[in-house]
């Protein structure tokens, strides 16, 4: 029987090589935080075409579009809705397939709508049972003044929001699973519907729901030097409070849950851990919850699993004693409804022992045999060897997809570095030799 429905598997896939879930995606997004939406998405798409030709319909592998911080929480359905549209249609248009990269957890856009009925309909980081704080209410009758910026540094300091979600909140997450399932999922759902009735589901490369989650913390700033926001543009020379240095966020997050500090502290005992290891271990069981209540809400949607992808960094996988909010271990990317993903960057910051990454994935779920490189650069990986090597690792390791930032618009004659693209066209070219039975057999349980 089994070997029956071997035969009769490898029969029927023998004829669709190209089916969407045997599909390798290499994944180009584009240039800096505050790129956001706009006329760059024709530019890149036809620098990629300059740069790797028309994507080959029969081929195993292809490069896909990168859309990035599609700002469902800053934004209302209609908006959002309209900007998925229209990248649609350019996918459609351009015949280049699309990866929806969302943003979570940073809201990029707060505050900067241009009109009204741009705007959500709560805006989060003006809802007191929705923000982060940065200690709990020093009693019931008063919830905390003091409300964080959310601060972050990717290579300028970057500010986009008056504060940080508390993404354990009940009142938070009922938000943004609506805002992400009517702005984001639903039309999202509808599209592939009518891409599979054109026999074009390849132009759908994934979605990544996450985008390095994690929850802030300011313990390494130094009060006598405080930062200043370089990034979005409306922020810009806003300075860090001196409050805000040295501070943890989690609090709200964990209060809305129904803790206090009197709470945490007898848990703690009960557990035989500290106060701090049992804190940061309800903020790393917020962060996987969050991470998997957007998964669901796209497979609730009928999207599948393997095109859903998971963000965190992945230096638990090298040194855990560096685990803390802003640094969460790896089961925190797992969950039932997605693939876990990670920055992955063995030259830059995001450093990580792939064995390691692995097998701590399959201690959550035994099942798991793939990942996603959910952010990658390429100025690290320049030259020909490095970048063959780079794709090799990744996906010849059960990797699905790669996304590599920052690498858009490709200069127009020469595209640079050439080594790195030279051995992106062999990728392209090569087909995929081997599928194993596991997945086969999978794929259709």
């Amino acid at each position: 029987m089994i070997i029956t429905l071997f035969v009769a598997i490898f029969t029927f896939t023998s004829h669709m090589i190209t089916a969407q879930s045997d599909i390798q995606y290499l994944i180009f997004e584009g240039g800096g935080p505050d790129e956001g939406p706009g006329p760059n998405q024709t530019i890149n798409i036809a620098s990629l075409k300059r740069t790797f030709g028309e994507v080959n319909l029969n081929a195993q592998r292809m490069y896909a579009y990168g859309k990035e911080q599609v700002r469902f929480l800053t934004r209302s359905y209609a908006f959002v809705r309209s900007e998925m549209e229209a990248a649609f249609d350019l996918a459609e248009q351009t015949n280049v397939p699309l990866f929806i990269h969302i943003d979570p957890i940073y809201g990029w856009g707060a505050d900067e709508e241009s009109s009204s009925t741009d705007a959500p309909a709560i805006k989060y980081w003006n809802n007191e049972t929705m923000r982060e704080w940065i200690e709990f209410p020093s009693n019931e009758s008063q919830l905390p003044n003091r409300i964080p910026r959310t601060w972050f540094n990717w290579g300028s300091w970057c500010s986009p929001s008056s504060a940080f979600p508390a993404i354990g909140a009940p009142n938070f997450l009922n938000f943004s699973a609506m805002q992400f399932k009517e702005s984001v999922a639903k039309p999202l759902a509808q599209w592939i519907i009518r891409l599979n009735k054109q026999n074009k589901s390849y132009l759908f490369a994934g979605i990544n729901i996450g985008w390095e989650t994690n929850i802030l913390n300011y313990r390494q700033i130094d009060p006598a030097h405080l930062p200043t926001a370089v990034w979005p543009f409306n922020a810009r020379n806003i300075t860090m409070k001196e409050w805000e240095a040295g501070a943890q966020l989690g609090y709200a997050t964990l209060y809305w849950q129904g803790w206090t500090e009197e709470k945490l502290v007898a848990e703690a005992q009960i557990r035989n851990m500290t106060r701090d290891t049992l804190f940061n271990l309800l903020c790393y069981e917020a962060i996987q919850n969050y991470l998997q209540v957007l998964a669901k809400v796209c497979v609730d949607n009928n999207i599948r699993r393997e095109h859903i992808f998971t963000h965190i960094v992945p230096m638990a996988s090298i040194d855990p004693s560096r685990i803390e909010t802003t640094v969460p271990p790896i089961w925190t990317a797992v969950n039932s409804y997605s693939i876990p993903g990670f920055t992955m960057d063995n030259r830059g910051a995001a450093v990580y022992n792939l064995v390691e990454l692995k097998h701590q994935i399959a201690l959550v779920d035994p099942s798991q045999s793939h990942f996603a490189v959910s952010e990658s650069y390429l100025f690290n990986y320049g030259d020909e060897k490095s970048m063959r090597d780079n794709l090799a690792e990744a996906f010849n390791n059960g990797g699905l997809i790669k996304a590599i930032y920052g690498a858009l618009p490709f200069a127009s004659e020469d595209p640079q570095p050439a080594g790195a693209i030279k051995a992106i066209r062999q990728w392209l070219n090569t087909n995929i030799t081997h599928f194993s039975t596991s997945k086969i057999l999978n794929r259709y349980k």
